[in-house]
């Protein structure tokens, strides 16, 4: 019987191009589950000493940013020893991105949003503070970190650390698949729309990001939508 690290080739993992994707693997699997598990607004509702309307988003919002955004930059930085521009982290095509924002935002809102705010289970968890969002005040102090720290570190995870991680090894799209699955299967739980739709919108996302080299444009559309649908179900009370 031939050992086990020989059947799995784990001696490969010394070669160029072989461990970097195993630690990409293995660390967005930890990450995204100890997010799941732990930087929830349930978990902060079980163990908090304090809670309020606005208290669960911004724990989920500072988990995910510390989670899925600064320590993938980390490993990046300091174990892969690469810059985070190779992973997205910068403006790219702008003038690309603007376009694919623009033409892409409108048919969203209109075949998904709008018949989105009639859901009654969309209605149950969205927006993440409804007693705060009814004045404008309050929907900023939602929204603005809701997109400076969710949206952005959930880019740079997903269409960021693994897309651009995986791509070198997988092809573009095989890479673009790959992300689409674990930021999908994070939805479980929520609503069956959003769920399904995280498929679509993970594909989206990754051909944006390909397209524009850049997660920026991502995240924009990606925050425009979930700020959208905020706002309808605001303005539909």
């Amino acid at each position: 019987m031939t050992p086990l690290v020989d059947d799995l080739h784990l001696r490969d993992l010394g070669k160029p191009g072989q461990l970097k994707p195993t630690v990409i693997l293995l660390s967005a699997t930890i990450l995204l589950a100890a997010h799941r598990h732990f930087g929830t607004t349930a978990f902060w509702d079980r163990h908090a000493p304090f809670t309020d309307g606005l208290s669960d988003p911004l724990f989920m919002f500072v988990s995910a940013f510390v989670l899925m955004g600064l320590i993938p930059y980390a490993i990046i930085r300091w174990g892969f020893r690469e810059k985070a521009r190779d992973y997205g982290l910068q403006i790219g095509d702008w003038k690309l991105g603007l376009r694919l924002t623009a033409l892409t935002l409108p048919p969203i809102c209109i075949l998904m949003l709008l018949p989105a705010i009639w859901n009654p289970e969309i209605r149950l968890v969205y927006p993440m503070a409804p007693d705060l969002v009814g004045s404008a005040s309050g929907f900023a102090l939602l929204e603005i970190p809701r997109t400076l720290l969710f949206y952005t570190a959930w880019e740079f995870f997903f269409r960021g650390f693994l897309l651009f991680g995986l791509r070198p090894i997988l092809g573009d799209w095989l890479a673009i698949c790959v992300q689409v699955i674990p930021s999908t299967l994070w939805h479980i739980g929520l609503p069956s729309g959003e769920l399904f739709a995280a498929i679509a919108g993970g594909i989206l996302f990754g051909i944006m990001a390909i397209r524009t080299r850049s997660i920026v444009w991502p995240m924009l559309l990606h925050a425009l939508i979930g700020i959208g649908l905020d706002l309808m179900l605001v303005l539909s009370r």
